[in-house]
């Protein structure tokens, strides 16, 4: 049974202390939902940030998050906000090496997991909250942010090790104009399977609910088109968020939609124009939100209500969100590949990691230099026709090719790396990666691919792998 709990709305001149009260936080945890039937107990959220407070490490302390979609995520993440902490989102398949890596170069004093064994993650004191555990690394002269503040990371296109800090109220404030331009209301209930370390589910989403007042059901990974299809039919959704690859097979699939599903955004990469006449053509009546947006900027940029618009503007990313303002800047592409510039208050705070390092970032304060390129035309709609940078789209996933190229130069015996990327008939890719080997090391190939891959994230494993041993000095440095 759907039971609305309504939350209050309350401004942003509030605290951010005020905007976590846990009689409000413990009322949305209450209307959340889940897919499968053994749903936990909320528990004391109180309590929970009263545990994270006794933890003895300082306010404005990084704590990393890795765990699947589920009520845990959900609770510890505002638990870790409330507690005065700044919470990191991770994918909970992320290796161990690079969960340490990450906790190094974002100076995170902690680590939230289900369970953490000391042959993972070495070192460090134990405790035990919500039923997760907490390994505290009591490094001397980590970095401390501001309480209130959250870390998104950004490794679809910034690469692994980068990230966003942002103020929660901005969030908040990008979540509201999100649910503005879907329309999203307090009578919804909001499919929330795409995963939550996503900037989508966590801001458009999660906190898009807890404005509005809409009911989130959680659901997560794998995805299949008949499972999605019986959770949306069972949980009475009404709105859900899909990327366009995960949309591409609901089509392929001929599943059918039910009549109660009102609403399905899209997000993470643009949809091909064929496949927004398909889904319109395939489901008359449904509407159909395409999204762009960058972790950068909060997230969400635009927004195009292809449902309402002539074929012709099917390839468009839409009008920017109230609020926010979009500019170009010529970098001698031709007028229909500009940078695009965004400009909005809910613009990052500061670039971590390694993306601190790199260039790129902000064109003026508060306007961000996107990377991507792209045209406006005379009605104010947005075109994006590529990217400046090297990134793909490979298994649903948005990939750095220097990121992966970083992470192979690193291992022993590898001279250079190569990645690229090979089209296919989708709009996937096929990522593949060739290692130039210094033949006076030695290597152990079959040591080395194993390395490779418990570095790398499963999105950014190679379908092919070529290796080639060549001399130190053939290859330049």
């Amino acid at each position: 049974m759907h039971i609305l709990v309504k939350t209050p709305y309350l401004s942003y001149g509030a605290s951010v202390m005020t905007l976590l009260d846990p009689e409000l936080i413990e009322g949305f945890l209450s209307n959340v939902g889940t897919t499968w039937d053994d749903k936990p107990e909320p528990g004391s959220f109180s309590a929970d940030v009263a545990q994270l407070r006794g933890l003895e490490i300082p306010t404005g302390a990084v704590l990393t998050i890795a765990l699947p979609n589920g009520m845990p995520l959900l609770r510890i993440f505002f638990a870790v906000l409330a507690a005065g902490y700044v919470p990191l989102l991770m994918a909970p398949s992320t290796p161990a090496a690079r969960v340490r890596a990450s906790a190094v170069q974002f100076g995170a004093h902690g680590l939230i997991r289900s369970r953490i064994t000391a042959a993972d993650h070495p070192g460090g004191r134990m405790a035990r909250i919500a039923d997760l555990d907490v390994l505290i690394f009591d490094t001397p002269g980590l970095p401390v942010h501001e309480p209130g503040q959250v870390i998104l990371l950004t490794t679809g296109t910034s690469g692994a090790g980068t990230g966003c800090l942002h103020d929660y109220q901005a969030l908040l404030r990008n979540a509201d104009r999100h649910a503005a331009s879907v329309l999203l209301t307090g009578r919804d209930t909001v499919l929330v399977n795409l995963p939550m370390y996503y900037s989508f589910a966590l801001v458009a989403q999660i906190l898009g609910c807890l404005r509005t007042g809409a009911r989130p059901v959680l659901a997560g990974p794998p995805f299949q088109p008949a499972g999605y299809v019986g959770q949306l039919e069972r949980h009475g959704v009404t709105v859900s968020s899909l990327t366009p690859i995960l949309l591409s097979a609901l089509l392929d699939s001929g599943c059918d939609l039910p009549d109660g599903l009102r609403t399905l955004t899209v997000g993470g990469s643009a949809l091909p124009p064929d496949r927004v006449r398909q889904f319109l053509d395939r489901y008359p009546g449904k509407q159909l939100y395409l999204t762009y947006g960058l972790t950068e900027a909060g997230p969400r940029v635009s927004t195009l209500a292809a449902h309402a618009e002539p074929a012709t503007r099917f390839a468009s990313a839409g009008r920017p969100l109230q609020g926010v303002r979009i500019r170009l800047r010529d970098v001698g592409r031709g007028p229909r590949a500009q940078e695009v510039l965004v400009e909005s208050d809910t613009i990052y705070r500061a670039r971590l990691g390694k993306a601190a390092e790199e260039r790129g970032g902000l064109a003026a304060p508060g306007v961000l230099a996107t990377g991507d390129l792209g045209y406006l035309d005379d009605e104010g709609y947005l075109y994006l026709t590529g990217r400046a940078s090297d990134f793909a789209v490979v298994r649903g996933e948005k990939v750095s090719l220097s990121s992966i190229r970083r992470t192979a130069e690193s291992l022993a015996g590898v001279l250079r790396a190569r990645p690229s990327v090979r089209a296919v008939e989708t709009s996937d890719a096929l990522l593949e990666l060739d290692l130039y080997l210094d033949e006076s090391a030695g290597v152990d190939q079959a040591g080395l691919r194993r390395a490779l891959f418990l570095a790398l994230a499963p999105s950014e494993r190679p379908a092919q792998l070529r290796m080639h041993c060549l001399s130190a000095g053939s290859l330049y440095k």
